[in-house]
Parts: structure tokens; C-alpha cells; sequence
């Protein structure tokens, strides 16, 4: 039996926003959808089966487990961990076919050391520093870096990429810098010998923002799952993918002036109803909108009350007509003009949608369609 409490995933609307993409940045331009953090919440399997059957060219994930796991799950679509490589993860990556990010040489030498014991070759991608400052070689230190790179045998360079720190302003002079320093360091790659790896620097943001951030391929993420990145994105027809719901368990009558849950924070101001849902901030929903979130009931947006709790959050129902146990209880909808939005809710929760979805736990059952 399913909990009363789900997120509903749309993979028509991922599928036609991978289409969207591609129509923007037309045919030349390769799509890697991310579909790190259980595919941003949305269900990492789902999600990679869905951009693999409507065109995407490669996924990228944060772990070499999660390349494993789309690997169990019958997924053969080039797969780039861009995180991090432990030692002792090397020999899982090359047995799955995991392509794998170069932050160091250091990292460069464990894994030619290990791919030279078992006599085989791996892809690499190269991550160059541009201004982000958390991984990858400097960009100043790229043609020395190259050197020592072109002497490692059983690395095959297969892509060179950085990162954007301010991708989603469309005038920002971060971005202009970032993007004459990755210049700059492809001269150097191409003095070292390495004429063609895959160049890819654009983030959602900058695919849709930053049309010169686009070279080979993009690397998109919120964008997939129908979330506008930044404001240019309006433009471009994303389908939002995840709506959360849950229902109404049991139903309480408090008396004026009494307080409700822990500390009561909340007292009535009415003889009231409320309506305690099965939701909570263990599942993902964020205890920040204790007293200020909102929940849409029988068509009604109706108040989060009192403290949000581990496992169930309280609403106010008294202006509900005939409230009842059962009834649908809309935490976020997949609709950008919606209050309860991604967008919306990130806002309110003074956070960005990426750490909403991305914080739905997997005991919140997901249901496709």
C-alpha cells in the first residue's frame, strides 16, 4: 500500500523539455542531462530512462554508485561521475564504463596507475578552474598540466569543461572572464596535442542565458525538470515535472487561545479545525515554513500552523467547507504561476529550488506518468 503522501513525476513533461533544449541550441550542441541527487529528487532510474528515449547524449551524476545503479537498470548512455573520484572507486568506474572528471594530477596518476594494472583505457574529462574556485586544474596551469597528461597511455582525454559561478546573469563580467580564461587554457591543450576532446562549459543557465557558453555540449540540470533557471528561461517552454501531495489524516478541533504542536508557536485565534497531514521535515518538507507555508485544500490555499514536525504538519481547515479525512492536501504544483510553486516555495524558504527538490526523501514514494 502507498503512504498518502507522494510526489507526482511527470516524464512526458522531462522528456519535452529535453526537446525544448534541443530545439534552442540546435543540432549541433550535445545534451548531458544531470540526474545527480536522485535525479533532482524526480528518481534518478525514471528520469535517466526518460532522457535516454527522447535523445539525451550523455548523463551526468556526482557518484560512481548512482552510474552504477543506471548501469543495473539496463541504462547504456555514456555516464560522466563529475565529482571527485576516490582511489578505491577507480576499478568500479572502469568496470561499468563510467567516464570520469580530472580535478589534479594527482588524481590523473591513480587512475592511469590503476587502468595500466588491468591493461585498459578510460575516459577522462578535464576540469578546468575558471574562477569557481572549488575543483579543477587552474586555469594558468592547464599547458603544464597537459604535458604531464599526454604521457599517461591509458587515459583518453574525452572532454575538457569548467564551471560558471554567475551563469544565470546575462551581463555579468564573471562569466566574460571565466570564459576568456577556458580560451586561454584550450590554447594551451592544443599546444600539449589534444586537438578534439568534447568541450562543454553551460549549465541551465547558461545554455538558455549565455549563448557563447555552448560549445560542444551543455550540461543541464534544473532546466530538465521544467524549473526556469534564471529569467531568460521564461522564454523557453519548461514543463515543471514534480508535483507533492499528501492527504489529510486526522482531523482536530482546538479551542481559542489554545496552542498547537511543539512549543506552540501557534495558537488559535478561533475555535478552529485543523487538519494534520503525514508529511514532515524528515520526507523533505522544509520545517522553515512552520507558521508561514501554505497548502492548498479542496481548492482553497489554507495555512501551515505550528511547527512542522518530523513526520506530520498541521493546517488550518476552518474555512474548508465540510473538511474530512482524506481530503488532497497540495504542497507544491507543478505550475510556474502556482503560489505553490518550486520557485515559490524555495522563496519563501529563503533557499533556491535545487535544495527543495533535491531534499524529498526517498520514503516519499514517487508516481509516474
Amino acid at each position: 500500500m502507498s503512504r498518502p503522501t507522494y510526489a507526482e513525476v511527470d516524464l512526458e513533461a522531462i522528456r519535452q523539455n529535453l526537446r525544448a533544449l534541443k530545439t534552442l541550441l540546435g543540432p549541433r550542441v550535445k545534451v548531458l542531462g544531470v540526474i545527480k541527487a536522485d535525479g533532482y529528487g524526480h528518481g534518478m532510474v525514471p528520469v535517466g530512462r526518460a532522457l535516454e528515449e527522447a535523445g539525451a547524449d550523455m548523463l551526468g551524476v556526482a557518484l560512481v554508485e548512482e552510474g552504477i545503479e543506471l548501469r543495473v537498470a539496463g541504462i547504456t548512455l555514456p555516464i560522466l561521475v563529475m565529482n571527485i573520484l576516490p582511489a578505491n572507486e577507480v576499478g568500479a568506474a572502469m568496470e561499468y564504463g563510467l567516464q570520469t572528471m580530472i580535478d589534479d594530477l594527482r588524481t590523473a596518476r591513480e587512475i592511469e596507475d590503476q587502468a595500466g594494472r588491468r591493461d585498459t583505457v578510460i575516459q577522462v574529462h578535464l576540469k578546468i578552474d575558471t574562477g569557481m574556485n572549488r575543483l579543477g586544474i587552474r586555469s594558468e596551469d592547464t599547458a603544464s598540466a597537459a604535458e604531464s597528461l599526454r604521457e599517461m597511455k591509458h587515459l583518453a582525454l574525452a572532454g575538457v569543461y569548467t564551471h560558471l559561478a554567475c551563469a544565470d546573469d546575462e551581463n555579468d563580467e564573471v562569466t566574460r572572464r571565466q570564459l576568456a580564461r577556458f580560451d586561454e587554457a584550450l590554447r594551451g591543450l592544443r599546444a600539449a596535442g589534444f586537438q578534439s576532446p568534447l568541450l562543454h562549459v553551460a549549465n541551465s543557465s547558461a545554455l538558455i542565458a549565455q549563448p557563447s557558453a555552448r560549445f560542444d555540449m551543455v550540461r543541464s540540470g534544473l532546466a530538465l525538470y521544467g524549473i526556469r533557471p534564471c529569467r531568460a528561461a521564461a522564454r523557453v517552454n519548461l514543463r515543471p515535472a514534480l508535483a507533492l501531495k499528501s492527504h489529510v489524516a486526522h482531523l482536530k478541533r482546538v479551542h481559542r487561545g489554545e496552542g498547537v504542536g511543539y512549543g506552540h508557536t501557534w495558537r488559535a485565534q478561533r475555535d478552529s479545525i485543523l487538519g494534520v497531514l503525514p508529511i514532515g521535515y524528515a520526507d523533505g518538507y522544509p520545517r522553515s515554513l512552520s507558521n508561514r507555508g501554505q497548502v492548498r485544500v479542496a481548492g482553497r490555499l489554507v495555512p501551515v500552523v505550528g511547527t512542522v514536525c518530523m513526520d506530520a504538519t498541521m493546517v488550518d481547515l476552518t474555512d474548508i467547507e465540510s473538511p474530512h479525512v482524506g481530503q488532497v492536501a497540495a504542497l507544491i504544483e507543478a505550475s510556474h504561476e502556482s503560489p505553490l510553486s518550486v520557485e515559490a516555495v524555495a522563496r519563501l524558504c529563503g533557499t533556491i529550488p535545487y535544495e527543495i527538490l533535491t531534499g524529498l526523501s526517498r520514503r516519499i514514494p514517487r508516481l509516474y506518468r
